[in-house]
């Protein structure tokens, strides 16, 4: 079977990228650095629309975005054009002013910062990124783009009005949902992530599926089939729309757009392999500064590994374990075997709990994420049933941080 794909163009063109992006022997330009016409380091202001959702960094000090750069100015307000992207660093107390229930919240003199607003900020430019001291202005476009966008930012923040208000289990469905993880406890991401589940935190495949079997479900009640793909085509957008393009849930979607593609147009079962290959080089060409992410890395490592090598270990787990059982320890070895050495040279350690505690907590988290959705659409409709929703996601997150809890007291494997 191996060697076959070794005769299509596409797996040999995917390895000879792989070698060329992180054999070390290449210097790739990186098209999307700043372009500036004033010295680095006598930059005091900035102007640009945000392109990424604002995350929190490790330590809580700031909140990271990508920012496209306009145009830029010095100390002596001598003002130029910009182009290119940099990382752009909030301060947590201007980037919540907006989140419910936060210490610094401020609807009132602060700004939604979400993608698609255009912000002009002051501080100071280094080597990683533009720390900000002061916004000094910020507008939605009148673009239907921009107000596309605008109605995105207020989406999202209503959403996390509503996950506030449900707690601890809230913040959790928060992050499976949307990618904020501003309402997860520290702990509990810890906890994820010595237990070997920090993919299960990052969008990815997993929760792409879960809203593209829903639209199958419903699309099949109707028995039209040509319904069926535009329900999927238009859930999967609307996710991703609202969750945002991390490099993760970029390669999904591309992914799950070429599956749909293949169904259309007669395959009965599409390559995988081949679309995954295809996928990581459309996903390299049209979003150059993904290559070197952690999140894009990992993410195509770990399909990659499912897909090669699943098959042998599913041979040797069908011996002693039911079918089911036998498939999701196959599927997250298949992931180890080539995300685990990536952790390790990133990282410096990995955990090998995860083939056990992936095939354990992953029905619990798709429970929690399906009986999520219906409770918040409840919620919408009859808002006196939000509390009780409420109380009953967190009892569901409550054994859900219990079992990831007792699997993150395993040691992780350390080359330090």
């Amino acid at each position: 079977m191996a060697v076959n794909y070794f005769k299509k163009p596409v797996f040999i063109s995917s390895l000879i990228c792989i070698f060329i992006f992180y054999s070390g022997l290449f210097i790739i330009p990186d098209k999307t650095s700043p372009h500036l016409l004033l010295k680095t380091e006598s930059i005091k202001e900035i102007s640009g629309t945000i392109i990424s959702s604002p995350a929190k960094t490790g330590n809580g000090s700031y909140y990271a975005a990508s920012f496209s750069l306009e145009s830029a100015a010095d100390a002596r307000n001598f003002r130029s054009s910009a182009s290119g992207r940099l990382k752009i660093f909030i301060p947590t107390e201007m980037a919540e002013a907006y989140s419910p229930g936060k210490l610094y919240s401020n609807s009132k003199t602060g700004f939604l910062f979400e993608t698609g607003c255009h912000c002009s900020f002051r501080g100071r430019l280094t080597q990683s990124g533009f720390y900000i001291r002061e916004c000094t202005g910020s507008h939605w476009p009148s673009s239907w783009r921009g107000r596309l966008a605008h109605l995105r930012a207020l989406c999202r923040l209503h959403f996390k009005r509503l996950m506030y208000s449900w707690g601890s289990g809230g913040g959790l469905l928060l992050a499976l949902l949307c990618g904020a993880r501003e309402y997860t406890d520290t702990a509990t991401q810890e906890a994820f992530r010595r237990a070997g589940l920090s993919h299960i935190l990052a969008l990815s495949g997993m929760h792409l599926s879960m809203f593209s079997a829903i639209a199958l479900f419903f699309g099949n009640r109707t028995g039209i089939k040509k319904f069926t793909f535009v329900l999927r085509i238009i859930t999967l957008v609307a996710f991703v729309w609202f969750a945002g393009f991390s490099p993760s849930l970029t390669r999904a979607f591309i992914c799950a757009m070429l599956m749909i593609i293949s169904s259309i147009a007669g395959a009965k079962k599409p390559d995988m392999l081949s679309i995954l290959c295809f996928s990581f080089l459309f996903q390299s060409a049209i979003c150059p500064q993904d290559i070197h992410s952690t999140a894009f890395i990992l993410s195509y490592g770990a399909l990659a590994g499912i897909l090669l090598t699943s098959r042998l270990f599913n041979l040797f787990y069908s011996k002693f374990s039911p079918k089911l059982i036998a498939s999701s320890l196959s599927a997250a070895s298949g992931a180890q075997t080539v995300t685990a050495p990536i952790s390790l040279k990133i990282f410096g350690s990995f955990s090998p709990i995860g083939i056990v505690s992936a095939t354990v907590v992953s029905p619990f988290v798709t429970i929690f994420i399906y009986s999520g959705l219906i409770l918040i659409i409840l919620s919408l409709i009859f808002p006196i049933l939000s509390k009780p929703s409420g109380i009953f996601i967190n009892l569901q997150y409550t054994v859900i941080n219990y079992i990831v809890k007792f699997f993150s007291l395993v040691p992780n494997w350390s080359i330090n």
